[in-house]
């Protein structure tokens, strides 16, 4: 008698986020998900077509929870800075609880995800997000001749927040701090 499951979407993606992030998306494949959720591989394809449209799924979920948490900080009444704070906080503590989940999104080398629309339209979206936060404040100084500095200081955002978190893991205060600095003094 086959093993009854319930909320098989949920274990099957709460197997593959605790796999992707101890191996990386490029050494987990559907086997592995399967043998790990106990769902039968066929059943696993009958939910997901591919490890890719899994990983997408995950990263899509969780990264529209954190811009939901995002958007509620934009609509308080507090000053810019505190705004700046909160939401490069929550970005920060966001990042880290994925462990590393998204890393294969900047990665170039994994061919799978590199040229695939699908993931160039998740990072644009995820890139854009982000930029939204830097519309509100005046940039001054040579920075404002580039026109797409809201852009780098997205993706600048989004790699340092990766790098603290890889070379500095017991200085969250440190790197928050860091990076509220760091963009402080792009967007003044």
């Amino acid at each position: 008698m086959p093993k009854i499951i319930n909320d098989v979407d949920k274990t099957i993606k709460n197997c593959a986020v605790e796999l992707f992030a101890e191996l990386s998306y490029t050494d987990v494949d559907m086997r592995m998900i399967s043998k790990k959720s106990g769902v039968a591989v066929g059943t696993l394809y009958n939910y997901y077509k591919n490890k890719k449209q899994l990983y997408l799924s995950i990263l899509k979920e969780s990264w529209q929870n954190t811009f939901n948490k995002l958007d509620a900080i934009s609509e308080l009444t507090i000053s810019s800075k505190e705004k700046l704070r909160k939401f490069i906080s929550i970005l920060y503590e966001d990042v880290e609880a994925r462990n590393g989940l998204g890393k294969a999104l900047i990665n170039t080398s994994v061919v799978e995800l590199k040229d695939d629309k699908e993931v160039n339209d998740l990072k644009n979206g995820l890139i854009s997000r982000v930029e939204n936060l830097f519309n509100c404040y005046a940039k001054a100084g040579t920075l404002n001749k580039c026109s797409s500095i809201d852009t780098r200081l997205a993706e600048s955002l989004l790699v340092s927040t990766l790098i603290m978190l890889e070379f500095h893991p017991n200085e969250k205060e440190c790197n928050i701090n860091f990076l509220v600095e760091f963009i402080s003094l792009s967007i003044e």
